[in-house]
């Protein structure tokens, strides 16, 4: 883009040249048509680069992130939900906003498998930089992080495409059984499995413990590469007895107005849930 900007701009400078008369004498006036032109041509190239930027910036554009911030799925869009701040985290055009309120049915039928849920908080997969001397360097990670309470014991607030949920329990009490994903839509026309549903545990502790002198302020931090960050950060876990549990929501392209799923980490054996929540899936790929 900025080599076909370059060369208009030469073009440009060619066609202003050669359209002075010989009249008009003196270089000074065709310098100043000149400068005109450049200037011209650096205000198309700024506009060209930001919205360049917008594309490549983690699969977002600002026609997302507004959309995110007008679309709230039932009121609990960028603002205050269930007691705690939310983020504006619409990753990508077509955003549909999160989904709304959990119907009481889906509730009722939750029993928590009482594993002291907590210290949990809702983010979205981003870009963040932090410093060594005076290098800077970037890093992906969860960022934009809000921190979120459960209700009845293990049910979280609604969700949508893009969103993160971070959560972390016992861990001993954990590691006793064996859950999978359940979701089913508000309608109960539509059930989502381990296949396609949310994905469950792709976020490790590196994108949890960013880099040392990172421009975010969260804590623990660490240095190093990415594997060692994150086999620091499940050490920290471990001493405190706990284990981490991640949580996100892809799109599905065909969905076109959004789709509300109520969803449980489930154990068959003991018939309890881990953690349960909502989203809204909707045509974000």
């Amino acid at each position: 883009m900025k080599k076909t900007v370059l060369l208009m701009t030469g073009a440009a400078i060619m066609a202003t040249s050669f359209s002075v008369s010989a009249e008009a004498g003196p270089f000074d006036r065709i310098k100043k048509k000149v400068e005109r032109v450049k200037k011209k041509a650096k205000d198309v190239e700024a506009v060209v680069e930001t919205a360049d930027r917008a594309n490549r910036t983690n699969g977002r554009s600002l026609l997302g992130d507004v959309l995110g911030g007008l679309t709230g799925g039932g009121g609990t869009g960028c603002g205050t939900t269930a007691g705690s701040s939310y983020p504006c985290t619409a990753p990508a055009p077509g955003h549909v906003g999160r989904a709304a309120p959990i119907p009481a049915k889906f509730i009722n039928q939750t029993q928590c498998a009482n594993l002291n849920v907590g210290n949990a908080f809702i983010g979205r997969g981003g870009k963040y930089t932090f410093s060594q001397g005076i290098s800077t360097q970037e890093r992906s990670g969860i960022v934009d992080r809000a921190p979120v309470q459960a209700t009845n014991g293990c049910v979280f607030p609604t969700m949508g495409v893009g969103d993160i949920l971070y959560v972390e329990v016992d861990r001993a009490k954990y590691k006793k059984h064996s859950y999978a994903i359940q979701c089913v839509s508000y309608d109960g026309s539509e059930q989502l499995s381990n296949v396609n549903g949310p994905s469950v545990g792709n976020y490790k502790g590196k994108d949890v413990m960013l880099h040392t002198g990172h421009s975010l302020g969260y804590e623990p931090t660490a240095t190093g590469s990415n594997s060692s960050r994150s086999g620091a950060y499940d050490k920290v876990l471990k001493s405190r007895g706990r284990e981490m549990i991640t949580f996100n929501f892809g799109g599905l392209h065909t969905d076109k107005s959004g789709t509300d799923f109520f969803c449980q980490w489930y154990d068959k054996d003991q018939g309890k849930s881990a953690v349960a929540f909502a989203y809204r899936r909707g045509p974000t790929g």
